[in-house]
C-alpha cells in the first residue's frame, strides 16, 4: 500500500504521467508525435494538388475544428486527464507487480525446472533475433487479447469504452478503461518475464544494437511509421503489399468503423500479418469514408463516470445472461435425461 500513500510514490507517480511524452515505450513520445506531424504534412502537401479547395491551411488540415471541438473528442480530453495520472499513480504499480510475478514464474520454470542458463553475452545476430522473438510473441498476444476484447462480452462491455469515440484524434488512444490496461499486461505476463530472464545478465552494450533507449528497436519503427495517426483523421495507407505486414493507420481507422464490411477486421496492433494469418485482415484499396462510433443499442458514453462505471454494469448484466442461460441449458438436458 506504501506505493499509493507516500507523496514520494505520488510524485513518482506524477513523473511517470509525464512520462508518455518522453519514454520511447509510450506511443505518444515526442519522436513519434513528431513523426506523425511530419507524415501528416507530407498527406496535406498531397491533399492539396488532389483536393485544393478543401484544406484552406496545413493548420485547419492538423487541427480541424468540427473534430476537435466534437462532444467526443472534448470528453478524451477530460478522461485523458485524469487517466494519464492514474496511469502513473495506478497502473504503473500494478502492471509492474504482475512483471515481477512474470520474472518469479518464468525464473522457476527455466532456470530452476529445466536448469537453463541464462547467457552472459550475445553476438549482435543473437541480440537482434532474441529482440525480434520477443517482438514477435508481444504482438501475437495483443493481437488475440485484442480478439479477445471483441468476442468475450463481459470485456467487450469495456473495450467499447475505447470504440465509443464519434471522432479520432491522438487523444482517443487513451480512451481505454482500466480493465483494458491490466487485462493486457496479464497476458503478456509470460513475455515480460521471459525478457527479463533472457537479458538479466546480459550487458546492454550487447543490446545496442537491437535497442534505442532501452526499447526494441522493432517497436519503435513501428512507434514512428504513423502511430499517432491511427486515432485521426489522416488518412495514411501503406499500399496492398506492406498493409499486409503492418498495421496502417487507415486500417486502424477502419477497425473502428461502423460499416458492416469493416466488422471485426484489422485486430492487429503493430503486424498486420496476425490478421492475414487467421482471416481478420481488411486492405483498403482506395480512401474510403468513415463513420466510427458504436451502432446498434450500444450503450452510450457521455461523462467520465460512464466511461469509468458503465462498463461493470454492463458486464455483470451479460454475465448474469450467461449464467441465466447456462442453467436454463442444464435444467433442459435434466428434462430429457
Amino acid at each position: 500500500m506504501a506505493s499509493f500513500t507516500s507523496w514520494s510514490a505520488f510524485s513518482a507517480g506524477v513523473r511517470t504521467a509525464l512520462a508518455v511524452f518522453t519514454d520511447l515505450e509510450s506511443g505518444t513520445a515526442w519522436p513519434y508525435l513528431l513523426s506523425g506531424f511530419v507524415m501528416t504534412a507530407g498527406v496535406f502537401v498531397w491533399s492539396r494538388r488532389t483536393e485544393a479547395a478543401r484544406w484552406r491551411s496545413f493548420g485547419s488540415f492538423l487541427f480541424p475544428r468540427r473534430i476537435l471541438s466534437h462532444a467526443s473528442a472534448i470528453l478524451d480530453y477530460k478522461f485523458c486527464a485524469i487517466d494519464v495520472l492514474m496511469r502513473g499513480i495506478v497502473y504503473v504499480p500494478i502492471i509492474t507487480g504482475v512483471g515481477a510475478i512474470g520474472f518469479k514464474l518464468m525464473s522457476t520454470l527455466l532456470v530452476g525446472l529445466c536448469s537453463w542458463e541464462p547467457p552472459d553475452h550475445l553476438s549482435p545476430a543473437q541480440a537482434v533475433g532474441a529482440v525480434f522473438g520477443l517482438f514477435l510473441l508481444h504482438d501475437f498476444i495483443n493481437y488475440w487479447g485484442h480478439v479477445l476484447f471483441h468476442k468475450v462480452p463481459a470485456l467487450w462491455a469495456f473495450h467499447q469504452v475505447h470504440h465509443s469515440a464519434e471522432v479520432l484524434t491522438p487523444i482517443t488512444a487513451f480512451r481505454a478503461h482500466p480493465i483494458e490496461q491490466i487485462v493486457p499486461a496479464v497476458l503478456q505476463m509470460p513475455v515480460f518475464g521471459l525478457g527479463v530472464v533472457l537479458f538479466q545478465n546480459v550487458s546492454p552494450g550487447d543490446l545496442g544494437i537491437a535497442t534505442i533507449g532501452g526499447i526494441g528497436i522493432f517497436t519503435v519503427i513501428c512507434n514512428l511509421v504513423g502511430f499517432n495517426l491511427r486515432h485521426s483523421h489522416v488518412w495514411v495507407s501503406f499500399g496492398p503489399v506492406f498493409n499486409r505486414l503492418l498495421i496502417s493507420p487507415a486500417q486502424h481507422q477502419i477497425h473502428h468503423s461502423m460499416d458492416p464490411r469493416h466488422l471485426n477486421k484489422n485486430f492487429g496492433v503493430k503486424l498486420a500479418v496476425w490478421d492475414t494469418l487467421f482471416g481478420t485482415l481488411y486492405v483498403p484499396r482506395e480512401r474510403e469514408t468513415l463513420t466510427v462510433g458504436l451502432a446498434g443499442s450500444a450503450p452510450h458514453f457521455q461523462t467520465v463516470g460512464q466511461l469509468y462505471f458503465r462498463p461493470f454494469e454492463t458486464a455483470l448484466t451479460k454475465l448474469n445472461f450467461i449464467s441465466r442461460a447456462t442453467e436454463r441449458s442444464l435444467d433442459g438436458r435434466a428434462i430429457r435425461a
